[in-house]
């Protein structure tokens, strides 16, 4: 068998649209190709010869507890020699959560002697970010989230009200930390941490979604046509995200939390009416400690 240009390997390797990494015996990392770049927000020079991290892959998809949902493929291969395929999220060097499918394999020697270990994760099922991001608004907390802006949002479940069946959900969603952010590292880390949170809500929903901003920092998503299980499967989603979901300032990683409800559209209940309900579920969750 002919021996491959490792030049025209190396082109294979960094034009497939797989985040690809190897790791040595070691467990130090030996290849990152472009796509885990773009995929993780990590370079190559950040990672390579450093210790592999099994705590970017977080949590399994739907896990609500890290316990229930703790799995490193990699590692899982080093212990086990077989091959681990999974769906995971992905902690982005931004802090936000993507959606992976994973899967980690050996790599052997003709002798049959593992030599490392070799992990792709294909992040083609993620969920889409709506085409209705490109928020405009003058409003600090609306530019920091890059979504639609207040005024947008309430337009569009306008729209939805007056358009669409009950099979619509729509979840009202805050950040649980707001005030111990902003005493921690002022507005400038809050935006952040906003900007991480939108990201991250954008990244879970089904494909077919809309996230603005609403009013005292909150945001809002509509989800047309969502059926019981669908949103059944959203809300264990976003209860595991608390803990994984993360700002680092200044050497320091606060976690942020959120707190979300839901309800079906009812057609002949105004805006104002589902609203004011969604705004009363998340005090009484709030105190209750839900």
């Amino acid at each position: 068998m002919a021996e491959i240009d490792a030049q025209l390997l190396q082109c294979f390797s960094d034009g497939m649209p797989f985040g690809a990494c190897l790791v040595d015996l070691q467990g130090k990392i030996i290849y990152w190709n472009s796509a885990a770049e773009g995929i993780t927000g990590y370079l190559g020079h950040e990672v390579l010869g450093r210790a592999y991290r099994g705590d970017l892959l977080i949590q399994s998809c739907g896990a609500v507890s890290a316990a229930a949902g703790a799995l490193c493929p990699v590692l899982e291969v080093f212990r086990d020699g077989t091959s681990v395929g999974a769906d995971l999220f992905l902690r982005h060097k931004q802090g936000h959560r993507i959606a992976l499918r994973v899967f980690a394999f050996a790599l052997r020697n003709a002798m049959g002697e593992m030599q490392g270990v070799g992990e792709i994760f294909d992040p083609s099922h993620t969920k889409q970010e709506s085409p209705a991001w490109g928020g405009h608004s003058d409003h600090e907390f609306e530019l920091a989230t890059g979504l639609p802006a207040v005024e947008e949002s309430r337009e569009q479940l306008k729209t939805l009200l007056h358009s669409c069946s009950a099979s619509t959900a729509v979840l009202l969603i805050e950040m649980t930390e707001q005030p111990a952010i902003l005493q921690h590292g002022g507005a400038s880390m809050l935006h952040q941490a906003i900007r991480v949170l939108a990201r991250t809500i954008a990244g879970l929903l089904p494909s077919r979604h809309y996230v603005g901003c609403w009013s005292e920092g909150r945001l809002i998503a509509m989800i047309p046509e969502c059926a019981p299980e669908t949103l059944e499967e959203v809300r264990i989603t976003l209860a595991a995200v608390g803990s994984s979901c993360a700002v680092k300032w200044w050497g320091d990683r606060v976690t942020v939390g959120m707190r979300a409800v839901a309800r079906y559209v009812d057609p002949a209940q105004s805006a104002d009416t589902l609203i004011q309900s969604l705004e009363q579920e998340l005090k009484n969750a709030a105190a209750g400690g839900d």
